[in-house]
C-alpha cells in the first residue's frame, strides 16, 4: 500500500452540527463523504451557512479553519492507506509505504503500535519528515452512526518529486517495495503525481494496480487510467468519477449503476485501458464486480454480485462505518492477489470482514482478525448473508 496514515479525531455530533470557535455549522451536506479541508470549506451548502453565521474563511486558510473545530475528540488511528494495509495484513500480508511527520512524535508511537497490532503491517520503508505533522482526519459521527470525514494532509501531502521517486535515492524504498509485492494498492489522500508514478512503475513491473478513489472529490487524473487494473469506488464516488448518477429517486438503482460503470469504462478505454475491472461497494446493499470484458450489451456474463452479512450487534445495526470501505478493499486485495482466491470468494471474504468492521468503533481498531473473518464466512450458507438487491 502506498498512501496515507492519519491521526483520527472522533466526535459524535448533536443534530448533525459541529462547532467552530463556538459557532455551530451543519455537516449534513458531506455525510458519507471524505474531503480535504479546502473541498469541505468550499462546498456551496457549507459555504452559505458558514458565511451566514459570520464564519468567513480566506483562501489558503482552510486547514486553520478546520483546526478551529471545537472538541472534545477521541483519538484513534486511521488514514485510507493505513486502514487498507491493516486489513490486507490480517488476510495475507502488507507493507505500508507512506510518510509520518516528526512534529507528531507522540502520536506516531500510537500509530506505529496500531499498525503492528491490527495488521502486522511492515513499515520499515516509511519516511519521517522533519518539521511536518502527521496527517489528521476529523471523523464526525451522526446519530445513525454514518460519518463525514474532513482531512488535513500534513506529511501525507509531502513527497519527493516524480523524477526523484522514479530514479533517485529518495524513491529507492518505493521501487523496492513495488518489485517485491503481489499487488499495489493506491488511494487519493496523497498527491496525484505520487499515484501516477507508482502506477507506472507497478505496470512496468507487471504488478496489478488496485485503486481506491476515495479521499478527495477531485476528478480522477487521466494519467492514471492506463495503468489501473481495478478501480474500486463506492456508489457516490462512482457518480463523481463517471459523471453519471447511480441513483433514482434518491436510491441506488441497478440500471443507473450499470450506466455509470459503462461511462467510466469508456473513459478508461479512451486512455488505452479497455480491460479495467470495476468493483463497486454499496454499503448495506453489498458489492458488485464488473470484469474486464464487461459491457452494457453483455452484462450478466461478466458481473459478480455479493450481498452483505447480518451484523452481530445487539440491534443488528452498524456501530461505526468509518473504515469499513477500506477494510473491504484491503481484505479483497489480500484474498484475491495474496491468496489467489476467485473474484467471488474474495468479495465474500471482504464482505465478511467489512461487516465485522462496522461492529467496532474506530477505523484501524475495527480491522478484524483472520479467525473472525473465517467464522463469519462460514455463516454465508443460509440466511446470515443477504442477497444482492438487483
Amino acid at each position: 500500500m502506498v498512501g496515507s496514515i492519519n491521526v483520527d479525531l472522533y466526535q459524535r455530533l448533536g443534530g448533525g452540527k459541529a462547532t467552530f470557535s463556538g459557532k455551530p455549522l451543519s455537516i449534513v451536506p458531506i455525510k458519507g463523504m471524505t474531503l480535504p479541508s479546502a473541498s469541505f470549506v468550499g462546498m456551496p451548502a457549507v459555504k452559505v451557512e458558514r458565511d451566514g453565521a459570520g464564519m468567513a474563511c480566506e483562501p489558503g486558510n482552510e486547514e486553520a479553519f478546520v483546526l478551529s473545530m471545537d472538541g472534545p475528540f477521541t483519538q484513534k488511528t486511521g488514514g485510507k492507506g493505513a486502514n487498507a494495509a491493516a486489513a490486507a495484513g490480517q488476510t495475507y500480508a502488507c507493507e505500508f509505504v507512506g510518510n509520518f511527520g516528526a512534529t507528531s512524535a507522540a502520536e506516531n508511537k500510537a500509530l506505529l503500535a496500531d499498525l503492528k497490532k491490527y495488521g502486522n503491517v511492515d513499515v520499515t520503508r516509511c519516511t519521517t519528515l522533519p518539521g511536518a505533522p502527521t496527517g489528521t482526519a476529523y471523523i464526525l459521527l451522526f446519530d445513525d452512526n454514518d460519518n463525514a470525514i474532513v482531512l488535513i494532509g500534513g506529511a501525507n501531502q509531502q513527497w519527493p518529486d516524480a523524477e526523484a521517486l522514479r530514479t533517485g535515492a529518495e524513491g529507492a524504498a518505493l521501487r523496492a517495495a513495488i518489485a517485491e509485492c503481489v499487488c499495489v494498492m493506491l488511494q487519493r489522500e496523497v498527491p496525484d503525481y505520487v499515484n501516477v508514478l507508482t502506477a507506472q512503475l507497478a505496470h512496468a513491473a507487471g504488478k496489478p494496480v488496485f485503486m481506491d478513489v476515495g479521499g478527495t472529490d477531485a476528478p480522477l487524473d487521466p494519467a492514471l487510467m492506463a495503468y489501473i487494473s481495478v478501480i474500486a469506488p463506492n456508489e457516490s464516488e462512482l457518480t463523481f468519477v463517471s459523471g453519471v448518477s447511480t441513483t433514482v429517486d434518491g436510491k441506488v438503482d441497478g440500471a443507473a449503476l450499470r450506466k455509470a460503470v459503462a461511462a467510466l469504462k469508456a473513459q478508461f478505454a479512451k486512455r488505452g485501458n479497455s480491460t479495467v475491472e470495476v468493483l463497486v461497494t454499496l454499503g448495506g446493499m453489498g458489492s458488485c464486480h464488473f470484469d474486464g470484458a464487461w459491457s452494457a450489451a453483455d452484462a450478466a456474463a461478466h458481473e459478480t454480485h455479493v450481498g452483505c452479512f447480518a451484523l452481530g450487534t445487539p440491534n443488528k445495526k452498524a456501530l461505526d462505518t468509518c473504515g469499513a470501505g477500506d477494510c473491504f478493499r484491503g481484505s479483497y486485495v489480500g484474498a484475491r492477489y495474496g491468496e489467489g482466491k476467485s473474484v467471488l470468494a474474495s468479495m465474500t471474504w471482504a464482505a465478511a470482514a467489512g461487516s465485522l468492521a462496522v461492529e467496532v468503533e474506530g477505523a484501524m481498531p475495527s480491522m478484524p482478525p483472520r479467525d473472525k473473518i473465517e467464522e463469519r464466512v462460514a455463516r454465508s450458507i443460509g440466511s446470515a448473508c443477504f442477497p444482492f438487491p438487483f
